[in-house]
């Protein structure tokens, strides 16, 4: 380094020292600066303190109200006055700041004891901004006169404010648990708090709980608060949330709004009367709005019918909408169910950020009024010694009044006096003092009395105030009074509900958000699964064309067809004698037209395994009775079926090639089952002849087969009652009267269902009905068609039926299910 440049280095370190300029390292220097922004941050604007729970914007504002004498029973006075005094005097950092601090303890919505009495447009529960401060005005509320009570009796602490010229306190004395009362809510720098707010009955008995036994527990505690008590009301889920917030002081919950559903003529209404804390109205309508526009839910109103006598919402449905459903989403899609997370972090006494438990506040609370009630005492004390000793002298004067006046008569001025009753009367500077300044009103013999009587008052009140500073167990005393006597003034019911459901209430499985609707199920001989809404298929009459029903690979066509319910359960019964379990809500739902899923989507058959029969369930009660392709019969528990794997499990053992034809739920009130064949033969026998059997047996015989016969489909019937719908595949149909097919022994050929077979084609199947109900037939082609079962006349067992579809050319009936009816 060349010598000259050393020189002119180290001289310009030299001169940097000599002018206070001091080198360090940039990365400590940063850390040190933000570190000191930060605790500016935390400590000075955005987390309240522990022991009034204000944040120290609202404090300034609360004893700028009360310098100014803006109490609840004298005139409002101009926000912007106040805001122009908090900002002059202690709050150099903008109006915005101040007025916004202000406008929030003002919102009845948002504090659950409002600390400021606003008049004019102070904003709404639908986020509206306040008016400006010009044209505004507020005061203070009663319950914030609580908190500083007593200020001026030298209770806290006075710091100087930003300039020096004045004293603002370091905190209030808080004669309100104003922190769990109103709750606080603030980001700072890397920390930020949420303390959700509270009934005020229930915090000052916990209070009180804990002045009585310091010991008590954070769970003897939350037996009395109960949990958070919110302006806006609403429903808490979620008792070990608000437990876990208590206990470690971080914790969440769900708050639900509170609403109602009602049934009137011809419509059904929602009515939201509470709403979750913190949300805006106007917002949460807004979500409902576009909730029911993308749903496409039929509507015949949403309006707002708030008033100042509290909130409402209503929506109107027709009656055939499903509310509880609809109910459901809006708790799941909208803001009408939110979370609350709580963070207790605070400014603790040492000004030092710090998260608390419940109990924890509550000491630091109640530490905090005993310092108070006792500075108090201990204020009250020396101005009552000091009266007291006043008070003694002018007694005394009282007492030799003649030698008072003539002392003061006899001197040449007043320090000549006030030696000489201090002298003779043995008087304090203070007492003769006194003595000079009392008229001579005061020396009657009634105001000698007076002053007697205040002296006798003076000693037993600084007989109990020297108690107190003797006695920490009267200063609790003290406070558990004056708790009492704030419950007594501002105490008031919960207004927020805490349920006995915990947070899986909340969690809404897929069956609570979508409507329980009529559904048909179909399956391909190819294994395509499809899963359609009834209502895509209009009623027509019988012998129609029919429509487009499914749009069908070439040489596939319709195997299967069940009438269900959108919430149930689909059981599929294999050619290897297994079964499997699909929810219907993890079917894809489909229009008319396409060809549906491969079935694989949803189950894992084995190669060359194809689904034979398909039932429908919504519970394991019952039974299940079992009809194979040769005239097998089988009885088996649904209890057996209660848990079925992925891969299935075992249903039944077929023999000699036989394979399943169809499988029907049977109870307690099924009595017979009918067995019909394709070439027109049934046979009926009583349900009780097939003994019940485990899922592996292979089953008895039903059915005796002649030549080139099999079984087709098969019936449960309850009674005599009721009639025997039939389905040919050349489109014929009938209904014949239950009682025309008399009660058999199991095991026999059966007697005729139908005329003329080869002209009607095989029978494709039959069912049970009443006569009210509704058919869906389907083709092979394709082509669908859904008419009234009544509109099939009724026929002898033997007569060949009607025309109940018209079919194209080389197209026949490959299924049907029967919709409606008697539940």
């Amino acid at each position: 380094m060349d010598k000259n440049f050393e020189s002119e280095i180290n001289n310009e370190i030299k001169s940097n020292e000599q002018n206070n300029v001091f080198e360090r390292v940039l990365e400590d220097e940063l850390v040190k600066s933000y570190l000191s922004y930060s605790m500016s941050v935390i400590i000075g604007r955005a987390i309240p303190d522990v022991r009034d729970g204000l944040k120290p914007v609202q404090r300034r504002i609360i004893y700028s109200m009360y310098e100014l004498g803006l109490f609840h029973n004298k005139p409002f006075k101009k926000t912007a006055r106040i805001v122009g005094e908090v900002m002059g005097k202690y709050h150099p950092h903008g109006d915005s700041s101040i007025y916004e601090a202000l406008v929030r303890m003002a919102q009845p919505w948002l504090m659950r004891y409002s600390l400021v009495e606003g008049q004019g447009n102070f904003g709404s529960i639908d986020r509206d901004p306040p008016a400006a401060m010009r044209y505004t005005e507020a005061r203070l509320h009663k319950i914030a006169e609580e908190m500083v009570e007593d200020i001026d009796k030298q209770t806290v602490k006075m710091l100087d404010n930003f300039d020096g010229s004045l004293q603002e306190p370091d905190v209030l004395p808080a004669k309100v648990p104003n922190l769990l009362l109103n709750g606080a809510s603030g980001i700072a720098v890397g920390m930020a708090t949420n303390i959700p707010t509270h009934n005020l009955n229930d915090v000052v008995d916990a209070t009180i709980a804990y002045i009585k036994n310091r010991d008590i527990s954070v769970e003897e505690l939350i037996d009395i608060i109960k949990g958070p008590d919110f302006p806006t009301g609403g429903i808490i889920i979620g008792k070990s949330g608000i437990r876990e917030m208590y206990i470690t002081g971080k914790g969440g919950f769900t708050i639900r709004g509170k609403a109602e559903i009602k049934h009137e003529k011809k419509k059904k209404s929602i009515i939201i009367t509470e709403i979750p804390y913190g949300i805006s109205k106007a917002e949460l309508i807004k979500q409902i709005a576009d909730y029911l526009q993308e749903e496409e839910i039929p509507v015949k109103d949403l309006r707002d019918e708030s008033d100042k006598d509290g909130l409402r919402v209503v929506i109107e449905f027709p009656e055939d909408v499903k509310e509880e459903v609809i109910l459901n989403n809006l708790y799941q899609k909208t803001n009408l169910q939110t979370r609350f997370n709580a963070n207790f972090l605070v400014i603790d006494g040492d000004k030092q950020p710090r998260l608390m438990n419940l109990k924890q506040l509550i000491e630091a609370y109640v530490k905090h009024r005993f310092e108070v009630v006792r500075k108090r005492t201990q204020y009250a004390y020396q101005q009552d010694s000091k009266r007291a000793h006043i008070v003694e002298g002018l007694i005394k004067a009282s007492k030799a009044i003649d030698t008072v006046v003539s002392i003061i008569r006899s001197s040449k001025d007043s320090s000549e006096a006030l030696s000489q009753l201090v002298d003779i009367l043995q008087m304090s500077e203070e007492q003769a003092k006194a003595v000079l300044d009392m008229r001579l009103g005061r020396l009657t013999n009634l105001e000698t009395q007076n002053l007697q009587q205040e002296y006798r008052d003076l000693l037993v009140r600084l007989e109990k105030e020297k108690e107190l500073l003797m006695n920490d167990d009267k200063v609790y005393e003290v406070i558990i009074e004056e708790l009492e006597e704030i419950k007594k003034k501002y105490g008031d019911p919960r207004k927020t509900e805490i349920t006995d459901l915990e947070e899986t209430a909340t969690k809404f499985d897929k069956k609570d958000l979508i409507p329980n609707k009529d559904i048909v199920i179909t399956l391909t001989k190819k294994g395509f699964l499809k899963l359609m809404d009834i209502d895509a298929f209009r009623t027509q009459r019988r012998n129609g064309k029919g429509v487009i029903g499914a749009n069908l690979m070439e040489d596939d066509i319709i195997s299967q067809i069940i009438y269900s319910k959108l919430h149930s359960k689909t059981l599929f019964f294999t050619s290897l004698g297994k079964v499997y379990e699909i929810e219907n809500l993890d079917i894809e739902e489909s229009n008319r037209g396409t060809k549906g899923k491969p079935i694989n989507k949803y189950i894992k058959l084995e190669n060359g395994e194809r689904v034979l029969a398909m039932v429908d369930i919504t519970d394991y009660v019952g039974e299940l009775f079992f009809v194979t392709k040769k005239g097998v019969v089988k009885r088996t528990s649904l209890e057996d079926f209660k848990n079925i794997t992925s891969k299935g499990i075992r249903a039944i053992t077929f023999k000699d090639g036989d394979e399943l034809v169809s499988v029907l739920r049977i109870n307690s009130e099924s009595n017979t089952v009918l067995i019909s064949t394709k070439l027109g033969m049934s046979i009926r026998f009583g349900i009780e002849e097939v003994r019940t059997m485990g899922r592996n047996a292979a089953g008895v015989r039903g059915i005796r087969l002649r030549e080139g016969d099999e079984v087709i489909s098969s019936t449960v019937l309850e009674n005599d009652n009721g009639y025997i719908l039939t389905i040919t595949e050349n489109g014929y149909g009938k209904l014949t009267e239950v009682s025309d097919y008399r009660k058999q022994s199991r095991d026999g050929l059966g007697i005729k269902n139908i005329g003329e077979i080869e002209k009607t084609g095989p029978i494709v199947g039959v069912a049970y009905v009443n006569g009210d109900e509704e058919i869906v037939l389907f083709t092979k082609d394709g082509a669908s068609i859904k008419f009234k079962v009544s509109d099939i006349p009724t026929r002898s067992r033997t007569a060949q039926g009607v025309k109940v579809m018209n079919l194209a050319d080389g197209d026949i009936v490959a299924d049907f299910a029967v919709i409606g009816g008697e539940e």
